[in-house]
C-alpha cells in the first residue's frame, strides 16, 4: 500500500472507523499529508473569496460594523486605510496568516501532549502528537467547503469574510456582530469543535490505554483555558 493510499484510508476512517484510523495513524505517524490539506484548502477558500467579493460594499460593511465605536474620522481613516489594499492583496495577507497560523497552532497543542506525555510517561514525542492533532482537526475542513458554498452561491459577491462559514457557533444559533465580545469568539468557532474533540478523546484514549473519561479532561482542558481566557478579557 503506497503512502498515499494509506493517507486517503486513515481520512475515511477518521469520519467511519476512528479508532481504526488512530491506529493506522500509528504505523509511521504520517504529518505532510494533514497538514498541507488543512492549509491549502482553507489558504484557497480565502483566495477565492477575495476574488469574488465586492471590495467596494466589504469596505463600507467593515466601517458600519466598527461605526458605533468611531468617530466620523477614524470612519473615514478606516475606509482610506482599506481603500488603499486591492481584493489581491487582502486575500494573499490572509491566505498568508493562516498558512502561518495553522501550524503554529498544531504545535502549541502537540507540545501540551508533550508536556502531559513527560508527566506520564507514555512514550509520545513531538512529532506523534503534532500528527494527532492534525488529524483530528480534518473535521475543521467541513467548516471551508461550506464556506465555498456560500461564496459559489453569493451572486452580488456581498459576502462577510468574517461570516463567510455558516457553521460558526455565531452564524447557527447566536447572530451576535462577529467582529466584537462574544460575537467574535462564536464566529471563530464552529461545530466541528466538538467532532474534533470527540475524536482527540477516542484517539487519544487508544494510544495510551486511559479511560475516554481521562481522555476527555486532557484533551479538552487546552480548550477550556483557550475559551476561558477569551471570555475574560472580552
Amino acid at each position: 500500500m503506497t503512502s498515499l493510499t494509506r493517507n486517503f484510508e486513515i481520512l475515511s476512517n477518521i469520519v467511519a472507523a476512528p479508532q481504526k484510523a488512530y491506529q493506522d495513524i500509528q504505523s509511521n505517524y504520517p504529518v505532510l499529508f494533514p497538514l498541507l490539506s488543512i492549509i491549502l484548502l482553507n489558504v484557497l477558500m480565502i483566495l477565492f473569496l477575495y476574488a469574488n467579493i465586492d471590495y467596494e460594499w466589504f469596505v463600507e460593511h467593515m466601517v458600519e460594523l466598527q461605526g458605533e465605536d468611531l468617530s466620523k474620522t477614524e470612519k473615514d481613516q478606516t475606509r482610506q486605510a482599506l481603500g488603499m489594499m486591492s481584493p489581491g492583496m487582502m486575500g494573499g495577507i490572509g491566505a498568508i496568516s493562516v498558512a502561518l497560523i495553522l501550524p503554529l497552532m498544531f504545535s502549541i497543542q502537540a507540545l501540551y501532549f508533550v508536556i502531559v506525555s513527560g508527566i506520564t510517561n507514555d512514550g509520545f514525542q513531538f512529532k506523534q502528537w503534532f500528527s494527532f492533532t492534525a488529524w483530528s482537526s480534518i473535521p475543521s475542513l467541513i467548516g471551508t467547503l461550506a464556506s465555498f458554498v456560500v461564496v459559489l452561491t453569493a451572486s452580488n459577491g456581498q459576502i462577510a469574510p468574517e461570516s463567510v462559514n455558516p457553521l460558526t457557533l455565531n452564524e447557527l444559533f447566536f447572530g451576535l456582530n462577529p467582529l466584537k465580545g462574544a460575537g467574535s469568539i462564536l464566529a471563530s468557532t464552529d461545530i466541528s469543535i466538538f467532532w474534533i474533540l470527540a475524536l482527540m478523546t477516542i484517539g487519544y484514549s487508544r494510544w495510551t490505554d486511559k479511560t475516554l473519561a481521562k481522555s476527555f479532561f486532557i484533551v479538552s482542558l487546552p480548550f477550556v483555558f483557550y475559551y476561558g481566557i477569551r471570555f475574560l478579557l472580552l
